[in-house]
């Protein structure tokens, strides 16, 4: 969803066709599917990296690989 604010991963959660992990897990794994598209090839590097950062790290580790990422100077996701 875009909106004046911008582009909000925690908005795009609240639609109702957002596909959750526990979704993937849960219904579309068992289903046969076990290829999916991460949205986001129009959007910023650091919107990007909030859906790779949400389907592809483990909850735990998050903010860890997040402020790893955020911190590294040598990165323009801005």
């Amino acid at each position: 969803m875009r909106t004046a604010r911008g582009y909000r991963f925690s908005d795009a959660m609240e639609n109702p066709g957002f596909i959750s992990v526990e979704d993937i897990k849960n219904i579309y794994m068992p289903a046969g599917f076990s290829n999916f598209k991460i949205e986001g090839r129009s959007l910023g590097s650091a919107i990007v990296l909030e859906f790779i950062l949400y389907y592809m790290v483990k909850p735990e580790y998050q903010l860890r690989v997040r402020e790893e990422i955020y911190l590294d100077s040598t990165l323009d996701l801005f």
